[in-house]
């Protein structure tokens, strides 16, 4: 099977002759720049030649798109803002539509034309996408390690929300055209993260139906518009609000299965009819092991769904710490899986 061929027939549930398996990391140094963010991600690609890539790049160029400013602090610590564009609720009805094909998202719409060009079809790969939400958020100012409960885009949400939903309208709309944009550069498709956003002490399951979920489904829809085939769902952190995001039009869910606040898989399995990906405690295991709990986790998520709308991998990006033998050892045991 080619890898392509083993993804699409476990999003389907069909027989693969290996279960597939993708993890992904940020290296924020290499991401600040469009060529270093190309050269780093083909390097991880050549080193452990995963069954699909998750595009990594910064997370604030969204924001940039729109003015907002950051200093980079190193290599390992997100950025501090500077300055950002929303000081108050009526702001976001000053936002424009912005150009996708121009600018800083033109320049990441180079990205996944440079990586498809680069890996000729032997590697699929989606570009990873921001929800509307999450975006908003920055534009207001939030810190990337501050707790959206206390941060402003909730008050701004509950001062004054049509103005909030003129932004989210404006902002899902650019980024509709931006997966239109990366899909049509060569990416088999995106991935949608909620990034801090779906989670149930965040927002209540019908205020995600509110906030969250119309705007979400508009740029999932651009990529569909543009042929994606392959697009996935990241449902960030814990604990997360799982069933109002179960039915969205993906192939894929990617969550953290193994936190207790989150569905199990095998919970999950049960709640959607979407293939998983996920099972690898990224914070703890994959980063202390050693190699034998690594192995029983793989074991244990491979039984949990036996094998069926599967991906193996992590419940978020992987610190930068976990050392290779590390990932090495999941790729020994995914390959020993049924043997004994």
């Amino acid at each position: 099977m080619t890898k392509k061929e083993r993804l699409m027939a476990a999003v389907r549930g069909d027989p693969v002759d290996r279960i597939p398996v993708s993890f992904f990391g940020h290296n924020h140094t290499a991401e600040r720049s469009p060529g270093t963010a190309v050269q780093a991600m083909l390097e991880q690609d050549r080193k452990f030649d995963w069954d699909f890539m998750k595009v990594q790049m910064r997370a604030t160029y969204y924001a940039e798109a729109w003015g907002c400013t950051y200093n980079w602090m190193g290599p390992d610590i997100g950025p501090e803002v500077l300055d950002h564009v929303v000081k108050r609720a009526d702001d976001f009805r000053k936002l424009k539509r912005v150009d996708a094909s121009r600018g800083v998202l033109g320049d990441h719409v180079g990205i996944a034309k440079k990586i498809g060009e680069a890996l000729k079809g032997r590697t699929p790969y989606v570009q990873t996408i921001f929800s509307p939400l999450s975006v908003a958020d920055m534009l207001a100012g939030t810190r990337f390690h501050q707790y959206p409960r206390i941060g402003p885009l909730k008050r701004l949400m509950e001062e004054k929300p049509e103005a909030v939903h003129d932004g989210l309208s404006v902002i899902s709309q650019t980024l509709a055209d931006y997966a239109k944009e990366s899909v049509q550069a060569g990416a088999d498709g995106i991935l949608l993260t909620t990034w801090r956003w779906a989670m149930q002490d965040v927002l209540t399951e019908e205020q995600y139906k509110i906030f969250g979920k119309p705007y979400d489904l508009a740029v999932i829809e651009g990529a569909i518009q543009a042929g994606a085939d392959f697009n996935i769902l990241h449902i960030c952190r814990d604990p997360i609000i799982f069933d109002v995001l179960a039915d969205y039009p993906v192939d894929v869910i990617s969550f953290n299965a193994t936190s207790p606040l989150n569905p199990s898989l095998r919970g999950a399995m049960g709640r959607t009819k979407k293939a998983l990906w996920g099972g690898i405690d990224h914070t703890q295991t994959l980063l202390h092991g050693p190699v034998e709990a690594i192995t029983r986790e793989v074991y244990g998520a491979l039984e949990e769904t036996g094998g069926k709308r599967f991906v193996l991998g992590p419940g978020c990006a992987i610190p930068a710490q976990v050392p290779e033998a590390h990932l090495r050892a999941v790729q020994a045991s995914l390959s020993q899986w049924g043997k004994g």
